[in-house]
């Protein structure tokens, strides 16, 4: 596009008002990229996201889908299938493969050059508090995020017009979840990404449909940007189930769009199944037990379980817990579409008799879509947190926003209110701007001079990397924050496992593989509880009288300063910590 033609309207006439708008909408996006690229960066933020991005750096160094971050399970997967495994360069088979994937492409782009040190041009120099690759990670999702706003706007206004699509694309672009998002190093903004494609080719073949076209090719089309969903995020299948059923009732012949859209998608998801189970045993590999997110002390009690046949996974709490993540959706659903006002909407909207059959039955497609992203979300887990790296609810946002804001307009019309000025005009545009944008903007008026004028910081991280330096590469370190550990230390580390007991069956085998465990760092990650109580019955309970003594030790400043050593092969000496504050 052009840039006569991104400032002209439809009949290529310059307008003075859509030059002025459209630059505007240009300065907004230069000035949110710099502030969460620049001084309202502090690194990425989700422990998941941060796993995922050191992933992307193995695939980059040419290692494969390797990991430093082993999880306890995992470990015990790939010994009982193959009997011979390695914690140093373990293959991972929790994640879906996507994003790394993509990740490790642009890495290979910023990466400086080998030295005599070992530096291989991906480690950490440590002159800024911040690692450049974070930086660039958040950088690809912020332009994942750009292209979504495109591409949802060009849907937008074949749907309705314009004008609603011009609206939606500034509510996305104002949408703090967004940009939040794109710093977690989650999938989610690559997610909306394929997903507003997959759209826009799935009403490209409700619109075939209708016209009495044939729709196979769009459906075809659909159903591939479907499973490169999935392959983001397994839990993207869910959605794809109820476009299938969707499918099988709509598009004539009954039965035929459903059967291609499936055929498709395994084609697409296949491959990757296969390799989980030439790895793990199971095509599902670890991410399967994903489904204990939220019961109990969720799914890191049994991620950290090397003996998960000890105890039934699936005990008490499974059902209630679906319930209550179910009812959690529904009660925190404004705030899981982005707290945007006219999101909402969609649901009465449902009601409403629109005149074009394409628009009327997409809905219902819609609909389809995100109840079975409910059904998907309520068994994996969805605590109440917006940032969950199981929320699909964002994908539907831009879609859900778009049918909110048609419906709006109808009610406004129905007003009566005639008027010259476009602010009355469009007095129902203006309002839902106003009330949805208002949370990001009272956020960042803060928050930008605090920016500006503060130093970066991301102390945990800068201590951590100190890691690499002091523990041999061929050595595994135990932590309770093996993300960071791999990420930022570039070390192998095992997640810290559920009880002293496994922990040492694992240093048996690693002994035998010449790949110590060679030592525990503890961060303030598991101490950080309101109450010891917290400490003793949560997560890291087995390990509770060794933290709490720790933990006390480090608040009055004897192990302040100690730093990370490597001890004798003792377990018993095994023990030394490297209390960090929590990021």
């Amino acid at each position: 596009m052009s840039l006569r033609s991104f400032f002209s309207t439809s009949g290529g006439e310059l307008s003075p008002a859509i030059i002025i708008r459209r630059a505007l909408f240009l300065l907004l996006v230069i000035g949110l990229m710099f502030f969460y690229l620049a001084p309202g960066f502090r690194g990425l933020t989700h422990p998941k996201g941060i796993d995922q991005a050191q992933i992307a750096r193995e695939i980059a160094r040419g290692n494969g889908f390797q990991t430093k971050m082993i999880r306890p399970l995992s470990l015990y997967q790939a010994e009982q299938h193959s009997g011979d495994i390695a914690l140093v360069g373990f293959h991972d088979t929790y994640h879906a493969p996507l994003n790394p994937l993509i990740n490790s492409v642009i890495l290979n782009f910023f990466k400086g050059e080998p030295d005599d040190d070992g530096n291989d041009g991906f480690v950490w120099d440590r002159e800024s508090n911040v690692y450049l690759f974070d930086r660039v990670i958040a950088g690809v999702s912020i332009l994942l995020l750009l292209a979504s706003i495109g591409i949802s706007y060009l849907l937008v206004s074949r749907i309705f017009d314009a004008k609603i699509g011009g609206v939606t694309a500034l509510l996305m672009l104002l949408c703090e979840m967004f940009w939040r998002f794109s710093q977690t190093g989650l999938p989610q903004m690559l997610m909306l990404f394929l997903f507003s494609f997959g759209t826009y080719f799935l009403y490209k073949a409700i619109e075939a449909q209708t016209l009495g076209r044939a729709p196979m090719f769009w459906v075809a089309l659909c159903a591939g940007f479907f499973g490169l969903l999935a392959l983001a995020h397994w839990l993207a299948v869910w959605p794809f189930f109820g476009l299938l059923i969707f499918s099988a009732f709509y598009f004539k012949p009954r039965g035929a769009a459903a059967a291609m859209m499936a055929v498709v998608f395994l084609v697409i998801i296949l491959p990757w199944g296969i390799r989980n189970a030439s790895v793990s045993g199971t095509p599902f590999g670890s991410g399967y037990f994903a489904i204990l997110g939220g019961m109990g002390n969720g799914e890191e009690d049994v991620m950290r379980s090397y003996d998960p046949r000890s105890e039934n996974i699936f005990r008490k709490g499974f059902a209630s817990k679906v319930l209550i993540t179910s009812i959690g959706q529904l009660n925190g659903l404004y705030a899981f579409l982005g707290s945007i006002a006219v999101a909402p909407l969609f649901f009465l909207s449902l009601l409403h008799p629109f005149k074009r059959p394409e628009i009327a039955a997409f809905r219902w497609c819609i609909l389809a879509m995100w109840l079975g992203g409910v059904v998907g979300m309520s068994l994996f887990g969805l605590p109440q947190s917006k940032m969950d790296p199981n929320q699909l609810h964002l994908l539907f946002i831009p879609l859900m926003t778009a049918y909110g804001l048609a419906f709006l307009s109808v009610l406004w019309s129905r007003l009566g209110i005639l008027s010259n000025s476009p602010l009355i005009t469009n007095g129902h545009l203006v309002l839902a701007v106003f009330f949805s944008v208002s949370p990001m903007i009272l956020g960042l008026i803060p928050n930008i001079p605090r920016s500006l004028h503060g130093k970066e910081r991301d102390t945990q991280s800068l201590q951590i990397s100190y890691i690499r330096d002091r523990v041999d590469p061929a050595e595994v370190v135990v932590s309770d924050a093996p993300w960071s550990v791999g990420w930022y230390g570039d070390r192998s580390s095992l997640w810290l496992p559920a009880t002293p007991e496994q922990m040492k069956e694992i240093s048996a085998l690693t002994e035998q593989k010449g790949q110590p465990l060679s030592g525990v760092l503890l961060t303030m990650r598991a101490a950080n509880q309101p109450m010891i109580t917290d400490i003793i019955y949560g997560s890291y309970r087995e390990w509770a009288p060794m933290i709490v003594s720790q933990a006390m030790a480090y608040s009055i400043g004897s192990m302040r300063d100690m730093p990370f050593t490597m001890p004798d092969r003792s377990m018993s000496e095994r023990r030394i910590f490297y209390l960090v504050e929590p990021k």
